[in-house]
């Protein structure tokens, strides 16, 4: 399969701005660019990020490279959203089963409904659905800056999640993914993904119940045992210069190959 639509990953972080562009061919992946903008504190302690007239410019300048056929991706902060299992309802139509789920998952936490954005999908039995919800106005303040920066066409994706991609590539044996950020470890199994502020890889192991041979790890330096993820390696075709710190365009990678990585 070829396209011309460029696929692009956007990671605000917060030492700055990272983003990847690619480019489905018939043989593999072409990087089409990569770009990386510093910024000091683009984005808060929780992740979030921090609008600013710096961080709009820097935006602006990207979606002026950008040609009109193009698909982004940006991530947003895995700790800031929340996951939970529902009972999947029988004979409710797609708005009816929307409203069950916000309204269910707004009770849980104790929050009025509107003030919830949530999306889900089916376990493969269907029988169960797999939520994952976020403050409506944290969403829309990202929403808004994107907005205000000219792109058009958009999806929001958990930085955690992006790294589901990278099990495409993989070899069978891996079972989890992991990313270290600057400030905390980003992980995803095939069936769940999440954010470790404290503790490093044997911790995270521990409690997803992984020995150190089944994990990819993105990051400066893995501890002994695990096993170095470099995921720009998948690309079919690459062209210097290399990005600086490249593993920490893991998330952008990961957002950009999204669903199409198959």
């Amino acid at each position: 399969m070829a396209s011309r639509v460029w696929k692009m990953g956007l990671h605000i972080q917060q030492d700055g701005v990272r983003a990847v562009a690619l480019q489905q061919r018939r043989q593999g992946w072409q990087l089409k660019k990569w770009w990386y903008f510093p910024l000091i504190n683009a984005t808060d302690h929780n992740g979030l990020i921090r609008s600013s007239e710096a961080l709009l410019k820097t935006l602006q300048s990207l979606r002026a490279e950008l040609p009109a056929q193009h698909h982004l991706r940006i991530a947003f902060p895995a700790r800031r959203t929340l996951q939970r299992t529902m009972p999947l309802p029988a004979s409710l139509c797609e708005s009816e089963c929307h409203a069950y789920v916000t309204a269910s998952t707004a009770k849980a936490l104790q929050m009025p409904p509107g003030s919830l954005l949530s999306d889900y999908y089916p376990d493969v039995a269907h029988t169960s659905l797999s939520v994952t919800a976020a403050h409506r106005q944290e969403v829309d303040d990202v929403t808004t800056l994107l907005d205000r920066a000219g792109f058009s066409h958009f999806a929001l994706t958990p930085d955690a999640c992006a790294l589901t991609s990278f099990f495409h590539f993989a070899a069978p044996q891996v079972q989890g993914v992991a990313v270290y950020d600057g400030e905390q470890w980003l992980w995803a199994t095939q069936a769940r993904w999440g954010s470790q502020a404290e503790g490093g890889m044997e911790s995270l192991s521990e409690t997803l119940s992984l020995t150190a041979s089944q994990w990819l790890c993105c990051c400066e330096s893995p501890a002994q045992g695990y096993h170095a993820c470099n995921p720009w390696q998948w690309l079919t075709w690459a062209h210097p210069p290399k990005a600086p710190d490249e593993w920490r365009f893991a998330v952008a990678l990961g957002l950009a190959w999204g669903n199409y990585a198959s």
